[in-house]
């Protein structure tokens, strides 16, 4: 073995070398090696087997840097060989000027057989660049390559470019890939950009952003855009769209709008709404008006397409508030169909609502509808009506308490009118009611009365009134009853009771109008005591 160290020009060199012999007439085996520095700028070390197998196997690498004011540099080289196995060749660079970053790596290679004759060979290359600018610009480039002969598949370059300040951004992508990845004309391509512009003011809010993509070796082209803007210099008013590309056809696009006009306390808004894909058109708007403080004008109109057909249906809605009268209406159309038409009036004053209504619609004629309710101390009231051009239906029902003359009126009634047949209608009244009310004579008077126009195992007309009488002149009381039925059929019953001194009676009377051979039709009894 030998070792030795050498300085020579501010350069450390050390070298050592063992030889080994395993048979006395066999060639020695000798590995050898040495490394050369110099502080703080390169570096160079080798090392060989000689006499072991069939060639000469070695390995070497030199590093070396160079900084000075503008460049900062290193550089790399190594080499090895192992006979029958493997040949190696590499080159290696790394600079930095100022924003710049820039790397190369070359490796040349053999395996097995050809380990001597590096016929196979790899490179790759990067680069990174950023710049700053003048307002605040931002800039930043990065390149890419990688390229083996053996694998043209995998070969490939790729560019970004990144730019941004404080109202813009935008960023672009290449790849290039495949066989003739560094050819103009190349196929193989994939582009991809980004942007993101902001335009805004004091009084305008503006942003756009984009993305495309194309992959030229399928002939595909992507675009998709939004824009959006928001402005208050006269009123408030503000648009987005949203817009898809695919190879020049428009697959995809929505847009929205709103515009706010209020003055003055009164509202008025509008807006819409379009939607456009392969299985669906639509458009939408919307409208609020107010023409006063106490009115709200709505309109809705609806179109849409392809899938679901709707040509221009409008929906309006109107409503009035003015305290005690409140009024609405409702209207669907399309230019060539009524839906639907509908409005109300209602007034509601003290003790006292009214109501009316009227609709009509694709399905059926007008429809009117009156409510009427009053309700105060001494009188109730309460009417319903529907009609048609038909039909009508009347539900009416009342109770009244007059005090002079004392009298209590109440009564139910319903009728149904088909005007191709005669009224149908349902009755229940009743009364109560002082006749006299004197010093020596008081009377009262009390009357139910019902109808129906159905055939039912019931009466269809019942009518009871019964009337009470006390005479102190005459000294008696006296009690009719009176039954009607069906309107003919009247039945009399009377009951007397005098008090006269010493001359006390009670008499009952009866008058009907059925046939009784035993019962006669007019028949008084009285018991005196």
């Amino acid at each position: 073995g030998m070792t030795d160290l050498q300085m020579l020009s501010g350069e450390q060199t050390y070298m050592t070398q063992l030889e080994v012999k395993l048979i006395k007439q066999s060639s020695p085996i000798i590995l050898s090696g040495n490394i050369t520095k110099q502080l703080g700028k390169k570096i160079a070390f080798s090392v060989s087997l000689n006499n072991l197998l069939k060639d000469a196997a070695f390995l070497s690498a030199f590093l070396e840097k160079k900084i000075d004011d503008k460049l900062r540099q290193y550089s790399l080289e190594g080499e090895t060989y192992l006979p029958g196995v493997l040949g190696v060749h590499v080159i290696g660079l790394l600079q930095q000027r100022e924003g710049l970053w820039s790397h190369g790596l070359r490796i040349k290679y053999g395996l097995l057989g050809e380990a001597k004759n590096l016929h196979h060979e790899c490179s790759m290359r990067q680069k990174i660049e950023v710049e700053t600018g003048a307002h605040g610009t931002y800039k930043l480039g990065i390149g890419h390559e990688f390229h083996c002969m053996q694998t043209p598949t995998y070969n490939h370059k790729v560019h970004l470019k990144h730019e941004a300040s404080a109202s813009w951004l935008s960023s672009q992508m290449e790849v290039n890939y495949g066989k003739h990845w560094d050819e103009i004309n190349n196929k193989k391509k994939l582009l991809i950009s980004q942007a993101f512009k902001n335009s805004s003011s004091s009084s305008l809010v503006s942003y756009f952003m984009e993305f495309t993509m194309q992959v030229l070796e399928k002939q595909m082209n992507y675009r998709t855009q939004l824009q959006h803007s928001h402005n208050s210099q006269v009123y408030l008013q503000s648009s987005t769209n949203f817009e898809v590309q695919y190879n020049d056809y428009v697959p995809f696009v929505a847009g929205l709008q709103w515009k706010d006009a209020s003055r003055n306390g009164l509202k008025k808004w509008e807006g819409g709404l379009n939607i456009d894909t392969p299985w669906l058109y639509l458009y939408a708007a919307h409208k609020l008006h107010q023409p006063q403080h106490s009115a709200y004008l709505l309109t809705m109109e609806l179109t849409t397409g392809k899938a679901l057909s709707v040509k221009n249906l409008v929906v309006e809605l109107f409503y009035k508030d003015q305290g005690n009268e409140k009024e609405g209406k409702v209207h669907i159309y399309t230019p060539a169909t009524t839906y639907l038409q509908a409005s109300t009036f209602n007034h509601l004053g003290r003790n006292v609502l009214h109501s009316y209504s009227e609709m009509i619609s694709l399905w059926n004629r007008l429809v009117k509808n009156e409510i009427h309710l009053e309700n105060n101390e001494r009188a109730k009231f309460l009417c319903f009506k529907i009609k048609s051009t038909k039909q009508e239906f009347n539900f009416t029902a009342s109770y009244q308490n007059l005090p002079m003359p004392k009298k209590t009126n109440f009564s139910v009634k319903t009728l149904w009118r088909d005007y191709k047949s005669l009224p149908v209608m349902l009755q229940f009244e009743g009364q109560i009611e002082e006749l006299k009310k004197e010093k020596m004579l008081y009377q009262k008077r009390g009357t139910f009365h019902f109808r129906h126009p159905f055939k039912l195992p019931i009466l269809q007309s019942f009518l009871l009134q019964e009337t009470f009488t006390v005479d102190k002149k005459q000294k008696h009381y006296f009690l009719e009853t009176k039954v009607l039925i069906n309107e003919v059929e009247e039945t009399v019953q009377t009951l007397t009771l005098g008090y006269e001194p010493e001359n006390h009676y009670i008499c009952a009377g009866l008058t009907h109008p059925y046939n009784y051979r035993l019962f006669p039709k007019d028949v008084e009894i009285c018991i005196l005591t």
